[in-house]
């Protein structure tokens, strides 16, 4: 597998869509986390497209829950775009994050484990 790679582009509405690509593992995740803390100021809402993930880890999932918790805390919104990759499906099931319906931190709405990530 390869290291992470992100890619991003942020339109004049504030809208921040990322692209990740390669592991987002427990050796990986801080790069992400010190992209997302530097963009959070001026992204009103953000995309994340997983589709050309190879590997993802408990530790990425939970930067990924991270992520949104704290978009939603700003009152911005957090979603994913385009399909999301195989192996984050796959974690999505081995973890069981299918049974857990709203999320508490983001005003009772679909968690994005469960039907918000389309």
């Amino acid at each position: 597998m390869s290291d992470l790679t992100l890619a991003h582009m942020l339109n004049d509405a504030g809208q921040l869509t990322i692209t990740i690509g390669g592991r987002l593992a427990i050796d990986t995740t801080a790069t992400l986390k010190d992209f997302l803390l530097e963009q959070l100021p001026t992204a009103k809402s953000i995309r994340l497209d997983t589709s050309a993930l190879q590997e993802i880890d408990l530790t990425g999932m939970q930067l990924i829950c991270s992520a949104c918790w704290t978009t939603q805390s700003e009152n911005n919104t957090f979603s994913f775009s385009g399909v999301p990759a195989p192996c984050l499906a796959q974690a999505i099931d081995n973890l069981g994050f299918h049974d857990h319906k709203v999320c508490k931190h983001n005003a009772d709405i679909s968690c994005i484990w469960c039907g918000g990530i389309n």
